[in-house]
C-alpha cells in the first residue's frame, strides 16, 4: 500500500502526493510548501467561537469582567468575563478571553485557548483583541524593542592644525 501526503502552499493551494515525493518537494523548496495547513486568511479578526463543555456561570462580582484575567481562581466552574450562566453544550461567541474548558470551533478560538491556557494570566491584557484584531500577548513574547548597540570607533586626524 502507498502512503500519501498532503502538502500546503502558503496561498493556500494543497497538493496530494506519495509520501516521499512529499518529503523531497517540502526539503527542495520550503517556501513554497510545507506539511503544515496555513491559517485561514482574515483568521485575525475573526470572533472566536466556542462550545461550553460544562456549565459555567458568571464571576462572582460584575466588576471582575472589566479586569485582566486572574491567575487563579477558586470556582472552576466560574467564568471571569461571562454576563449569564453558559449551559454545556452552548455555542459561546466572544471575544473577551475563554473559559479554560472551552472547546474551540473555529481557527481565532483555537489559537485564543491555546495562548490562554499556556501564559501566565497575570500577564495577560484585559482581552485577546486590540480594536478589530486579535493580538496575543503578554508583555513578555516578541522581538526585543531594545537593541544593544556598540559603539563605533570613528577615525581621528592626528596631525596638527598648522
Amino acid at each position: 500500500m502507498i502512503s500519501t501526503a498532503t502538502i500546503y502552499s502558503p496561498a493556500g493551494k494543497s497538493r496530494i502526493l506519495e509520501a516521499n515525493h512529499a518529503a523531497e518537494e517540502v526539503r527542495r523548496r520550503p517556501g513554497e510548501w510545507s506539511f503544515t495547513k496555513p491559517p485561514p486568511i482574515g483568521w485575525e479578526r475573526e470572533t472566536p467561537k466556542y462550545r461550553a463543555a460544562r456549565e459555567v456561570h458568571p464571576a462572582q462580582k460584575a466588576r471582575f469582567r472589566f479586569e485582566p484575567p486572574f491567575a487563579m481562581t477558586i470556582d472552576n466552574s466560574a467564568w471571569q468575563y461571562g454576563t449569564r450562566v453558559i449551559a454545556a453544550g452552548e455555542i459561546v461567541e466572544t471575544r473577551e478571553w475563554p473559559h479554560p474548558s472551552f472547546h474551540p470551533l473555529n481557527y481565532a478560538a483555537e489559537k485564543v485557548l491555546d495562548f490562554f491556557n499556556n501564559r501566565q494570566k497575570s500577564r495577560l491584557p484585559r482581552s485577546p483583541f486590540y480594536g478589530d484584531s486579535l493580538r496575543l500577548s503578554d508583555g513578555m513574547s516578541g522581538p526585543m524593542v531594545v537593541k544593544p548597540t556598540l559603539p563605533q570607533l570613528q577615525p581621528m586626524d592626528l596631525r596638527s592644525a598648522s
